[in-house]
């Protein structure tokens, strides 16, 4: 099951079921944007943050406390941008094996101690550590070593060429090793915010940190809540008690458009795509062909439509990078819904009339899956296929799919992925060993490294649709559309924007006027 940007996506979301926020935040959004009050917001979600250590990160909506509490050496900026952080500037050898960075002076953690690069190379060695889990190990994995050239400067070797390094280091947050033990009491950071409470799967509240080497913040305090179920969600944004909603359910984002006293944050290029998984490895989608005929009977516009409300863009050429992704290309064929060529392509593979497929999917949560799943079973129908919907507890993922390698004939699974916009960190779910489709393709993999490798912008734009066109002609899974998340504001704070692959930021938040 891939978490966000890495490993199972299940996990992402859960429903709008739990405790009630209304009345714990009420008023701010007054009190911030006049008089004396200090500023202060509170952000819901469908999740509570259980934990707040950064690089073990057990849910996607742990991700909007990075920017607010801890910094990388490299950051994502608005404009999707890889830009300094905590490094001022790096260098890069030109076999693309050795990377320098500079951190910037004037650095201290929330506890007062001065950030060095023996902070760097402690944080990172963590990460990297056989013990640590995290998702970020698949991004890293090519460094062979970490050092502390001087108190300023950190060195990376690795292991294979990399000029996509910057942006794959992000997520590395970097920590005072030395709190590691207290992390979930009192985290130390080098963020604009430091933490003042937490209560695990229920609040955390933030405060400003006056000490932060960046432009101080607006707002004095975030207070970040587990949501009430949808209804009561949506009717705290209208009545002031939420000032931001993160992950707003499809269907609810309709009566949005147009409200003057509502703004939509959207990502200007969604990241996060659906993705239905078959096991490659075992009939029928051992076969090129089956896997090619499913995406040609997939009705991408009913299921954007009725699935997702419209929220996100068709994939009809069966991609994870969307249209609008400035690394999109390649010889790509369009897969849009044609059922004469399904069954073509189903026929020859030896799915004939009468055969059964499984939707194996999850009971109780994931609505756009099973609509998605019903639009699927009819239009196999006609086609003489038959689709099983099984919808299972969501317990028993775990054990029947991870880790890849297991055999699932005949199956459909649906999943998500929630990726950055650089292919070097998306299209990597489809090298091997890691998607639970059990795809191993040695051209893929010699395309993808050579991708990986390339220093020069626009020969790797070259390079990175040589990779696409191999996925595109394997179909190793399916990808039906990119889905939008959506978060809603109050339209009086302004500042808020979203990565897009979902990932809510807070750290310039600020009340208009």
């Amino acid at each position: 099951m891939r978490k966000k940007l890495a490993t199972g996506a299940l996990a992402l979301a859960t429903l709008f079921t739990l405790t009630s926020c209304a009345g714990t935040g009420g008023g701010t959004l007054g009190s911030g944007s006049g008089g004396d009050a200090p500023a202060e917001i509170t952000v819901a979600a469908a999740q509570g943050i259980p934990q707040l250590n950064p690089a073990i990160r057990t849910f996607a909506w742990e991700e909007v406390l990075f920017p607010l509490l801890w910094n990388g050496l490299t950051e994502t900026s608005e404009s999707g941008e890889i830009e300094g952080d905590l490094a001022e500037k790096w260098t890069v050898s030109d076999d693309q094996k050795t990377w320098t960075f500079s951190l910037r002076d004037g650095v201290t953690f929330s506890n007062g101690k001065a950030l060095t690069a023996d902070d760097v190379v402690a944080s990172f060695e963590y990460y990297l550590a056989p013990e640590t889990s995290t998702q970020e190990k698949t991004k890293i994995e090519a460094i062979t070593s970490v050092t502390a050239v001087d108190e300023r400067t950190v060195e990376f070797q690795l292991d294979a060429p990399t000029a996509t390094f910057p942006a794959g280091i992000v997520w590395v947050k970097v920590m005072d090793m030395d709190a590691l033990d207290q992390i979930d009491k009192n985290p130390i950071g080098t963020g604009p915010y430091t933490v003042k409470s937490f209560t695990p799967d229920n609040s955390v509240t933030l405060v400003r940190n006056d000490d932060y080497f960046g432009d101080a913040p607006a707002l004095e305090t975030i207070t970040i809540e587990k949501a009430a179920e949808s209804t009561a969600a949506v009717t705290g944004l209208r009545s002031g008690d939420i000032d931001v909603l993160w992950s707003v359910p499809q269907g609810d984002v309709a009566q949005f458009e147009g409200d003057s006293a509502v703004s939509l944050v959207r990502p200007e290029n969604p990241s996060q795509w659906p993705s239905w998984e078959m096991d490659t490895t075992s009939a029928p989608f051992n076969d090129v062909r089956a896997r090619q005929a499913l995406a040609y009977a997939i009705d991408r516009d009913a299921i954007l439509e009725a699935a997702y409300a419209e929220q996100g863009h068709l994939a009809p050429t069966n991609n994870a990078l969307g249209e609008n992704n400035p690394w999109y290309g390649g010889d790509l064929t369009d897969y849009s819904y044609d059922l004469d060529k399904a069954k073509e392509l189903f026929a020859a593979a030896g799915v004939t009339e009468g055969t059964t497929l499984t939707w194996w999917g999850v009971a109780g949560q994931y609505p756009e899956w099973n609509t998605s799943a019903e639009i699927l079973q009819a239009s196999l129908k006609e086609i003489g296929i038959t689709l099983k919907i099984e919808n299972n507890d969501i317990g028993t993922w775990v054990e029947k799919f991870y880790p890849a390698g297991k055999s699932y004939p005949a199956t459909i699974v649906p999943n998500f992925q929630s990726t950055p916009p650089e292919p070097a960190y998306s299209l990597n779910f489809y090298r091997e060993g890691r998607c639970e489709c059990n795809w191993a393709n040695p051209d893929f993999e010699s395309a993808f490294d050579a991708a990986v490798g390339e220093p020069d912008e626009a020969a790797r734009k070259t390079k990175w649709g040589e990779v696409q066109t191999i996925i595109n002609r394997e179909v190793p899974l399916i990808v039906p559309i990119q889905a939008t998340v959506v978060t809603a504001t109050d339209s009086a704070l302004g500042g808020v924007w979203v990565e897009g692959g979902g990932q809510l930021h807070l750290e310039n938040a600020s009340f208009k006027g």
